[in-house]
């Protein structure tokens, strides 16, 4: 008897102990369907009213004044002062780049077209740094950079196939460039060429690549420029222990130039000899039929060869007035780059197509902008006169140069020497100066404005090489010091 109740009282005892374990189950699994329940609704709260809430939590608060405010009520000499460019200019580039555009999130209103576009000029125009940038226009650093980097692609794509590129070219556009330095007083030239160091911080792997000659880290930025200061071609990106010599050796444009016919057809008798289309080079560069170089400087030189030197150098001034505007236009290309080489070429490709856009617009650039860009290259001392590259000249190219040394020769001293700036368009109806000797602004085409300061087919040799070219209206050049 008594082992029977045992049992019984163990039984009772299992079947309790399994209605416990199922009232555990029961309230474990309707406290997960509370907490479900929970989350759902907050999520169907957040998704009607979370796009017009303020960002209390997860947005730092931050001043909004400059660009909402500050560019808006004062002049325009303040936004150009600010942004490198007429207001005019900035409002194009706003309807051209409207692949820039972002929509509004659940969580978040995006930043508007104009305002990012803003971000980006100015940070190019500006050497500070992005923390600075973004305290003033109410983003963070991060934010900067990603929105510069998005603007320079953008600019490539929407703006590239407009302002900078005419390869392969026709014989229209052709002679269009060759009657712009037929002008300046070089017949059969299609442009200057040279190329400009462009501090960098390269990757510790690379860093004696990109070493040059004054101590410095740079990449070079090798642009073909025509008479009107337009840059034609651009290769960017060869380390700075690279001479331009060696980059235009290699370059999709030495190429275009042996392989079109265009640039052989396109010749021109002088003095008894059948001139193709060249190029002027400096002394840094390889005397070939393609391209013109001066002589070295010698005691005793003979006066036919000064002449020709004198004529080559007023012209192929004008790709240094280039490189002059690029850098004080856009300050962050003048100051250099700290950031990954991949960015550093987008930002620098970029600022050439805006330099040509820019050029279009008739945007002029302010001199003091120009000042300053010069005194700090005489700091920085960047390399820019390479030494003559020595080397066997083919017959053909020392025949082509005499041709030019005899054309000269043949000129009348008045016609040959003019005066410097009708020769580079320094003064006067170009921009730079008025008739009294005063001006703020040099003109990158059409009429002069006096400004104050008050406030290829796309063809590459090495992935980055494009040949390219726009049409614009200038006839400025502006003396380096």
């Amino acid at each position: 008897m008594s082992y029977f109740v045992i049992k019984v009282v163990f039984f009772f005892i299992n079947i309790l102990h399994s209605m416990e374990i199922m009232v555990e189950i029961f309230d474990f699994e309707r406290l997960a369907m509370r907490r479900l329940l929970l989350a759902h609704t907050m999520l169907k709260i957040a998704s009607q009213y979370g796009a017009n809430s303020t960002r209390s939590i997860w947005m730092k608060a931050r001043r909004q004044m400059f660009w909402e405010v500050d560019c808006q009520v004062n002049s325009d000499a303040f936004f150009k002062s600010n942004f490198r460019m007429k207001r005019q200019s900035f409002n194009k580039l706003c309807i051209m780049l409207k692949g820039l555009e972002r929509k509004n999130t659940n969580y978040r209103k995006s930043i508007q077209l104009e305002k990012r576009i803003a971000i980006a000029v100015y940070a190019l125009g500006s050497s500070a740094d992005y923390r600075t940038i973004g305290n003033m226009f109410g983003i963070g650093k991060s934010s900067v950079c990603t929105i510069l980097i998005e603007f320079c692609r953008e600019v490539w794509r929407c703006l590239w196939p407009l302002y900078l590129n005419k390869f392969p070219m026709n014989e229209i556009q052709l002679r269009e460039y060759l009657n712009g330095f037929e002008s300046l007083g070089f017949p059969q030239v299609l442009g200057a060429i040279d190329g400009c160091h462009i501090e960098v911080r390269p990757t510790t792997e690379d860093a004696m690549d990109y070493y040059n000659d004054k101590g410095r880290y740079s990449t070079v930025l090798l642009a073909l420029v025509d008479a009107r200061c337009r840059f034609i071609y651009i290769n960017v990106g060869s380390p700075g222990s690279c001479n331009d010599s060696s980059i235009f050796e290699s370059s999709s444009l030495k190429c275009q130039l042996v392989q079109s016919s265009l640039f052989k057809d396109v010749s021109k008798q002088i003095s008894s000899v059948n001139v193709p289309v060249v190029l002027l080079g400096d002394s840094a560069f390889k005397l070939d039929e393609h391209l013109m170089k001066p002589y070295p400087f010698r005691k005793n030189q003979p006066l036919n060869e000064k002449k020709y030197n004198n004529a080559l150098s007023k012209c192929h001034r004008v790709v240094e007035t280039a490189f002059d505007h690029l850098k004080a236009r856009f300050r962050r290309v003048g100051k250099g780059f700290e950031s990954h080489m991949a960015n550093t070429k987008a930002v620098i490709k970029a600022c050439c197509v805006l330099h040509n856009f820019l050029n279009e617009e008739n945007d002029e650039i302010n001199v003091r902008w120009i000042a300053a860009q010069q005194i700090e290259n005489q700091t920085r001392q960047l390399p820019e006169n390479e030494p003559d590259i020595p080397g066997n000249v083919s017959p053909r190219a020392e025949e082509i140069r005499q041709a030019f040394v005899s054309y000269f020769a043949s000129l009348d001293e008045g016609r040959l020497e003019g005066s410097e700036d009708d020769a580079a368009g320094l003064r006067g109806a170009n921009g730079f100066e008025d008739a009294n000797g005063s001006g703020d602004s040099v003109g990158l085409g059409g009429s002069p404005r006096l400004e104050s300061d008050d406030s290829a087919s796309f063809l590459t040799s090495t992935g980055n090489d494009p040949i390219s070219s726009v049409s614009t209206e200038n006839k400025h050049t502006y003396k380096r010091q």
